[in-house]
């Protein structure tokens, strides 16, 4: 492991990473599996996917502990290649199953190994104290690319719905080969060498410091929080253009420019969120950064009015915010041989936390139609989840060390 690999890994990190997150087919890949399968089967495929990220959430991360970051990675890029190409080529839904465990495969091996190769990276080089900054540029240059990509591939899918997911397995294939070029960044004795039961307890065992704790209560209230625009948008423009062409806003094209102006802005705040954390301190970034979350819908459950599209596009703003500085707290925690493990069970923490949350919601809707009604509910009562764990955060946060603000 040599200084000059090591220096090139953070010169194409960046670019490894930024090839994942443009996800060419965001703006089409719901309109890609309803005009091929009916609804149930759409569902399906959904559940299929959640299943198998719930699965391999945590063993991914032990994985990439035990063997290194290196090969969990390009791993996870050919996972993510082979998925994509699945969707451009194929049509029967055995097929797209195949393509969503492929995807669940490749994001989950991903989660948590990506932000650990950067900062084992910087690690290695003794410069631990640049992480934060580092990861603020990328967290701002996959926002900008994943806009850049929503707006070709809505573009691309008027021509053709499947062809954005071939952009993006030419992508991922790209990221599988700038990987291949790095250098693993942990020595072999700061990899895991216990069982995975043994290395999930001692990662577990990390929770009894109270401001990690409390990091992971803000990271599951953000993921929760975070997915609840993307929840509501689209339902919300459906009735709110009932009346008028409907295909307006199911349009690719539409929805990629809508994409493009919220990664712009996330993108923007992303950029300077380690100048705000440094300002302002790390408990006052994370509390303020939840309660914008939880404020950007409340307006969508209040009134039904095209202003609220607009406010929408501010959706991304909050996550900008929190991503580098929550990355940066973490890993700063956490030692080595646990730090991937660690941020996949914080990954799986909130997904789960997401989906108890749609359970709960739907048995208080019920299973009628999407109505103003039931959307409006469904609104509410995330804002009363999303405000009840501000308050505990709030209530907690005292008990958070951190370093002093720059004044």
């Amino acid at each position: 492991m040599s200084q000059r690999g090591l220096e090139r890994n953070l010169k194409l990190y960046p670019w490894f990473s930024m090839v994942l997150e443009a996800l060419f087919f965001a703006p089409v890949f719901f309109l890609l599996f309803s005009s091929k399968f009916p609804l149930e089967q759409v569902l399906q495929l959904e559940g299929i996917y959640y299943l198998a990220v719930v699965i391999l959430e945590v063993p991914s991360g032990y994985f990439s502990d035990r063997l290194g970051r290196k090969p969990t990675l390009i791993i996870s890029a050919l996972c993510l290649a082979c998925s994509y190409l699945l969707f451009f080529t194929e049509t029967t839904f055995e097929l797209f199953a195949l393509a969503k465990v492929l995807m669940a495969a490749g994001f989950a091996f991903k989660s948590g190994t990506d932000a650990s190769f950067h900062y084992d990276s910087h690690q290695s080089l003794g410069i631990t104290g640049q992480f934060g900054d580092a990861e603020a540029r990328v967290a701002s240059l996959n926002l900008r690319a994943a806009g850049i990509a929503a707006l070709i591939g809505g573009f691309a899918g008027m021509y053709e719905l499947s062809l954005p997911f071939a952009f993006s397995a030419v992508g991922a294939t790209i990221a599988a080969g700038l990987m291949a070029t790095c250098v693993e960044p942990t020595k072999s004795g700061e990899r895991s060498n216990v069982s995975f039961g043994k290395q999930l307890g001692n990662t577990l065992s990390q929770l009894r410091d109270c401001s990690l704790a409390w990091l992971l209560g803000v990271a599951v209230l953000s993921i929760v929080l975070v997915h609840v625009p993307y929840e509501l948008y689209q339902p919300y423009v459906d009735l709110l253009w009932h009346s008028n062409d409907k295909e307006l806003n199911k349009s690719p094209i539409i929805t990629g420019i809508h994409a493009f102006i919220v990664m712009l802005i996330g993108s923007w705040v992303a950029a300077r969120s380690m100048k705000f954390r440094r300002r302002f301190g790390l408990r006052k970034t994370f509390l303020l950064s939840v309660l914008l979350q939880n404020l950007l819908f409340l307006p969508a459950a209040l009134l039904l009015h095209p202003a609220v599209v607009f406010v929408l596009l501010f959706r991304n703003a909050p996550k900008g915010l929190y991503i580098a500085p929550l990355s940066e707290a973490v890993n700063e925690h956490i030692p080595t041989n646990l730090r991937a493990t660690y941020l996949s069970v914080q990954s799986l923490a909130g997904r789960l936390a997401f989906a108890s949350c749609l359970l709960a919601i739907s048995l208080v809707v019920g299973d009628g139609k999407t109505d103003w009604t039931s959307l409006s509910l469904m609104a509410k009562i995330f804002f009363g989840v999303g405000a009840t764990g501000w308050m505990i955060l709030l209530l907690t946060a005292r008990f958070v060390k951190e370093k002093p603000p720059d004044l």
